[in-house]
């Protein structure tokens, strides 16, 4: 979810903690850095046996069981798609899965940049990218259904609460609610496909100038929008615009009606924005809040223009 950091590691078990360094014979490499983890999982810089910087993410079973359940499903990726997967991940090291909770050892994955550093380049990657994702075969075996909170907070939207952060801002919101199931149809028009689930600049980092793949956590079946738009979520409250050149990449890649597509990414943004963005407006400073109001005014103007077309 948007700016909010699950970082943890002050509060994991320590005999947890210790027990994983242990058994993977690896080493802390300093404070552990203030990375995002949306499960609330702990991230730690490691050192391998033989030297060797890595990542070490560790899951106790303390924590809430949504949580422990995703890091099983980012080690059932790692172990079973990652590799065949069209897109460049991190290597999987080691791992341990038991009772007391999951930790997985990935080797560094490169540095991560703001969005608003991002170059046209790595823009263009990023949709080729999720192109050659989106159309891989889903994966066979296990269970790949994944949460889907778009869908969970559109199906039962705390009304009032959205008025009250919206009121000011969002002078279309009440047309927004009354149309939802519209604009759910808009959305999820489009088949559903193997996704990253929570791709953003932050899980993006750059290795010898390639995009590495980081956090799998939600990954599994979902809508292809759900990658692109959250980018966007994501960037805007930094300031940064997702370049057109990104869609332009993915959709010379896929094979889906672009007019569809890019209005199923506008509903998507806009989704996420009005039913998901609220709470984690505390989480960001007013020129962030500014900034996603701005944006989602915006993108209200443009779906509701779009349908009155239809309309016609």
């Amino acid at each position: 979810m948007p700016e909010a950091s699950g970082e943890a590691t002050d509060l994991m078990p320590s005999d947890f903690l210790s027990t994983v360094l242990a058994r993977l014979r690896v080493t802390r490499d300093g404070p552990s850095p203030q990375l995002e983890s949306r499960s609330g999982a702990g991230v730690q810089v490691v050192r391998t046996v033989d030297g060797q910087p890595a990542y070490l993410k560790v899951t106790p079973s303390t924590l809430d069981p949504a949580a422990v359940q995703a890091a099983r499903r980012e080690l059932r990726f790692y172990r079973e798609v990652a590799p065949f997967a069209p897109v460049r991940t991190p290597m999987l090291l080691d791992a341990v899965d038991d009772a007391d909770g999951v930790a997985v050892l990935l080797e560094a994955a490169g540095e991560t940049r703001p969005p608003g550093a991002w170059t046209a380049g790595l823009w263009s990657e990023l949709g080729c990218a999720l192109a050659r994702l989106h159309g891989m075969p889903v994966p066979s075996g296990a269970d790949w259904d994944r949460p889907d909170p778009v869908r969970e907070a559109m199906a039962d939207p705390d009304v009032d609460s959205l008025r009250v952060f919206w009121s000011s801002s969002l002078p279309q919101l009440s047309e927004i609610l009354a149309r939802r199931v519209t604009l759910w149809e808009q959305l999820s028009a489009l088949p559903p496909v193997f996704i990253h689930g929570d791709c953003h600049t932050e899980n993006l980092p750059v290795l010898s100038g390639k995009l590495v793949f980081c956090d799998w956590q939600v990954s599994g079946l979902g809508r292809p929008t759900t990658d692109l738009a959250f980018l966007s979520v994501r960037a805007v409250p930094h300031g940064a615009d997702v370049p057109s050149v990104f869609l332009e990449a993915y959709l010379a890649g896929r094979s889906d009606d672009p007019r569809m597509m890019r209005r199923a990414v506008v509903a998507e943004e806009l989704a996420f924005f009005v039913f998901l963005w609220p709470p984690y407006a505390v989480f960001n400073d007013a020129r962030a809040v500014a900034r996603a109001r701005q944006r989602t005014r915006r993108l209200a103007q443009r779906w509701l223009a779009d349908s009155v077309d239809d309309a016609d």
